[in-house]
């Protein structure tokens, strides 16, 4: 029998919806779902069929398993904390991705990494909702001969369903002492204080007061644009899909300065999803993983560390999302020329 995907956390409100979109992908895929509480883990077993509840135990080594135990991969939906899953992987020599870890704390999975890269595929997915802000920004700014500056403004519906761990996760990853990590005018910078809003507009135009944030999200973005300014912004409120009667949902917006033919050019790019901000997560993982197992038509992924934009291509994953009921706008604005035909696409 094909071994076990291993979705840690896989009761909580992103675990379930990795646990589901993988499924959805993956129909013969065996999978076991680990958390402290059994009964839940064996309800969501039941429901996506082909899978086992396990309990389990993050902060053991082993994560609390057996040393018998198979696994085919360890997903890490909950942060984790003392890297027990990514040791466990590293040592049956299986893919690892880690969903739940800010980008502040990355230095003691890259470390692991170091000493034994050739151990596994450690795969680093805890961008927002998995990354779409980076595919959306490397199709917008393909054609640019320079980019000055990405702006990320990301709204959470406020009846948005997010779990304790969720919320723990949020609050690690915004405003603390230190402030929040961006890039500013060429160089890496702690926004505090006035420095760490900035006002955007949401889908249906309203301006929102947003905190920067600090995802992995803005070293992907940084690195693949070379953007002198980087930044990521979050703001709880009315979603614009629900002020327009619809469901809760979650929205994302890109503003993009550069050049293009040595002209200014700004962008402005932007992702709605009806299904809430867990779903959109969950996918974003299953994504990842599906593509690392060699599951997406194409061979696995062998040791190596890998963000999720090394694994998938733009378009492909763009095109995963739609196809999940993403409304994905690509229209852009030269302020000084004249304006290309907004296109919008909605998955079926």
């Amino acid at each position: 029998m094909e071994a076990p995907i291993l979705f840690a956390g896989g009761t909580g409100i992103v675990g379930r919806e990795a646990v589901r979109a993988f499924r959805e992908r993956q129909p013969n895929v065996p999978i076991l779902i680990g958390g402290r509480d059994l009964a839940r883990a064996q309800t969501l077993a039941s429901e996506v069929g082909n899978a086992s509840a396990i309990r389990i135990d993050i902060d053991r080594p082993r994560l609390g398993l057996g040393e018998a135990d198979r696994l085919g991969a360890v997903v890490m939906t909950v942060p984790d904390e003392g890297l027990n899953g990514l040791v466990h992987a590293q040592d049956l020599g299986i893919p690892y991705l880690s969903m739940g870890n800010w980008l502040v704390e990355v230095g003691a999975e890259m470390a692991h990494f170091i000493r034994r890269p050739d151990a596994s595929p450690v795969v680093l997915a805890s961008h927002w909702h998995g990354g779409p802000a980076v595919f959306l920004t490397q199709v917008a700014t393909a054609d640019m001969d320079v980019v000055h500056s990405v702006a990320v403004g990301a709204v959470v519906d406020e009846r948005d369903a997010t779990g304790p761990a969720a919320v723990a996760d949020m609050e690690r990853g915004a405003e603390g002492g230190s402030g929040v990590w961006a890039f500013e005018d060429g160089r890496r910078v702690w926004l505090t204080g006035a420095a760490a809003t900035r006002e955007f507009r949401t889908l249906d135009g309203r301006a929102l007061q947003g905190r920067a944030f600090s995802p992995y999200d803005i070293v992907s973005l940084q690195a693949m644009t070379r953007a002198r300014s980087v930044r990521f912004d979050l703001a709880t409120a009315e979603s614009s899909n629900r002020s327009r009667g619809g469901s809760v949902a979650t929205e994302l917006i890109v503003e993009i300065e550069g050049e293009l033919g040595g002209r200014p050019m700004r962008r402005r790019v932007t992702l709605e999803f009806g299904k809430g901000q867990a779903a959109l997560t969950g996918l974003g993982g299953a994504l990842a993983l599906s593509t690392v197992l060699g599951l997406e038509g194409r061979p696995a992924y062998p040791p190596g560390l890998y963000f999720p934009e090394r694994l998938m291509e733009a378009d492909w994953y763009l095109s995963a999302l739609k196809a999940a009921g993403a409304v994905i706008d690509l229209g852009e604005h030269d302020p000084s020329g004249p304006n290309r035909a907004t296109t919008q696409e909605q998955g079926a």
